[in-house]
C-alpha cells in the first residue's frame, strides 16, 4: 500500500518540522520520524483502526 499526503498536510508537516528544529536541533527530525513510522504501521496493520465509513478509518 502506498501513501501520499494531500498537500496542505504535506506543507503543515514540513512547517512543523521546521519549527521543532528552530525549537532544539535535531528535534524536527525525531518528529518526523515519528510520523512516518506511525504512517508505517497504519500501512502494515489498515484493519487495526476503527472504522469510520466504508474505505475510512480514525487512527
Amino acid at each position: 500500500m502506498r501513501f501520499q499526503f494531500h498537500p496542505a498536510a504535506d506543507a503543515e508537516l514540513d512547517r512543523t518540522v521546521e519549527y521543532y528544529e528552530r525549537c532544539q536541533s535535531g528535534l524536527g527530525l525525531e518528529f518526523a520520524e515519528e510520523v512516518y513510522a506511525a504512517i508505517a504501521r497504519i500501512i502494515e496493520y489498515p484493519d487495526v483502526w476503527s472504522p469510520m465509513s466504508r474505505n475510512t478509518r480514525r487512527c
